[in-house]
């Protein structure tokens, strides 16, 4: 597993966008689409497009299906690292919850704006 540093803002800002951030790279769509159908949707459904309620439906309606959050054979989770090197499969790409954050992993790496590869995965998306 290698951090590859990546921000697809438009201005490259630093900002709460990881869920736009995550879908855009992800998908291969421009972050302004997914930032603006993710807004539409939310003002549909009375949800900020960051609302997990939100971008889950969004990622539903694109037809990808949430996995259930990976165990180790001791009930214990993985980090995102561990994900990386034990789950991941090298020509898949993945968006995965850590936390309240939304990251990707490509071809077993993460690309984000920082390093979150210590912290413990939740759902995951395969994005095929």
């Amino acid at each position: 597993m290698k951090f590859i540093e990546y921000n697809n803002n438009p201005k490259n800002k630093k900002t709460g966008d990881c869920v736009i951030r995550a879908i855009a790279f992800a998908t291969n769509t421009e972050w302004e689409k997914i930032y603006l159908e993710l807004a539409e949707q939310g003002i549909k459904k009375g949800l900020m497009l960051n609302d997990p309620k939100n971008w889950r439906a969004y990622l539903k309606d694109l037809g990808y299906d949430a996995q259930k959050m990976p165990r180790k054979l001791n009930n214990r989770r993985y980090t995102l690292e561990q994900f990386c090197d034990n789950i991941a499969e090298e020509s898949k790409t993945y968006i995965v919850k850590i936390a309240s954050h939304l990251t990707v992993v490509k071809n077993k790496n993460v690309y984000d704006t920082w390093n979150c590869s210590r912290k413990y995965v939740g759902n995951y998306w395969i994005i095929e």
